[in-house]
């Protein structure tokens, strides 16, 4: 049961399709354990007094970590309790910290609104506010880039990450070598507060065009060279772009997990001659393969698919 818990909290995708494969169940309707999960683990951090919560907090330290290794401020960050990440905030939470996926509070906020519209509309905002960074600084080419938190750069950058494992598995093996487009972005932003994305930030051209002169190889004023370009219209995060955590700089590709990549699976074996989960995984391996020879300043040896 813990692994089928673990794999809810970390949106992991290939320990599901192992438990289901294995018989257990659950894991074929995964949505369907989220409120237990959230009874079970989560309960103080799901409601407005913060007594239980500061119990808590009082016995084990403001930065203690659960079984999950999420820390009150991730907890009340998933949930989108802004009146409790105030409060961890003012005790001296750090929002730097963490999980096992590389995510600090910040982007456990962003990677819930992205994936639920009823949290990016009613809740993002408020714990927008209190855990944005005012500026992040990140390392590529051998300088530092600093971007502050009210350009549209910093927020697709921390967009991509916080959709790595939700989104970009499925990308991958549904577009043959696609990662992220603009058509993702307005997906998500269009639930966005316009308070906290103006209406015209959310509209394609203006995502495209902040994308394209990002861009590795692109000559243009103030490129940051946040992304790479892997086929028209569709971008990663640069492989050899740093970000300071915990003290380090890390590699956003160490950072991250490529091997938790995975994607969202319906079993249509009968539908085909073949196993298509085969192919797919044969694609997600190809994406892994490219991003490490280029996270290594390699030409890539392999091909994008097309």
């Amino acid at each position: 049961m813990l692994l089928f818990e673990y794999a809810l909290v970390y949106q992991d995708r290939n320990r599901m399709h192992a438990l289901a494969e294995r018989g257990f169940r659950p894991a074929t309707q995964p949505e369907k354990g989220i409120k237990p999960l959230n009874q079970k683990y989560f309960l103080p951090y799901d409601v407005k007094k913060p007594d239980a919560m500061l119990r808590q907090v009082d016995q084990y330290g403001v930065d203690f970590r659960n079984p999950f290794n999420q820390t009150p401020l991730m907890i009340a960050a998933r949930l989108g309790n802004d009146d409790q990440v105030a409060r961890l905030v003012e005790l001296g939470a750090d929002t730097g910290l963490i999980n096992n996926v590389g995510f600090n509070a910040f982007h456990i906020a962003l990677e819930q609104a992205c994936i639920d519209a009823h949290y990016a509309a009613r809740k993002l905002a408020g714990v927008y506010e209190k855990l944005a960074p005012l500026d992040m600084v990140i390392q590529v080419d051998g300088r530092l880039v600093k971007l502050d938190n009210r350009l549209m750069e910093f927020l697709l950058l921390n967009l991509m990450m916080a959709m790595f494992y939700t989104r970009l598995g499925d990308n991958i093996v549904r577009f043959g070598g696609g990662a992220f487009s603009s058509g993702d972005f307005v997906e998500v932003l269009r639930h966005f507060p316009d308070a906290l994305v103006p209406a015209r930030r959310k509209q394609r051209a203006y995502i495209s065009s902040i994308l394209a002169k990002n861009e590795v190889h692109r000559d243009a004023p103030y490129n940051r060279k946040l992304f790479r370009r892997l086929k028209h219209g569709h971008y990663i995060i640069n492989p050899q772009l740093a970000v300071w955590a915990e003290g380090a700089w890390r590699n956003m590709y160490d950072l991250l997990s490529l091997d938790a990549l995975g994607y969202r699976r319906q079993d249509r074996r009968e539908w085909y001659a073949f196993d298509p989960h085969e192919r797919m995984q044969g694609q997600l391996q190809h994406f892994k393969t490219l991003v490490k020879q280029l996270q290594d300043g390699e030409e890539a040896s392999v091909a994008v698919y097309f």
